[in-house]
């Protein structure tokens, strides 16, 4: 059984790319079908060094000045 996707080739591409880069899965619905597209490799991992270092600071800071 032949299915065509009431989608354009550009407007797949666009949500394939999206899916990928955010590390979503998006669907698509029509006419009791379901279209997935899924990533194929898990979301990146966001580096939280950063955010550490702040937590650092202001553990310092509530000690320094009597919040602890």
């Amino acid at each position: 059984m032949a299915l065509t996707i009431p989608l354009k080739r550009s407007e797949m591409k666009r949500l394939a790319d999206f899916v990928k880069k955010e590390g979503v899965r998006a669907e698509v619905e029509f006419d009791g079908f379901i279209f997935r597209v899924a990533p194929d490799h898990p979301p990146a991992r966001v580096d939280d060094s950063e955010e550490s270092e702040l937590d650092r600071e202001l553990a310092e800071f509530d000690r320094k000045h009597g919040y602890s």
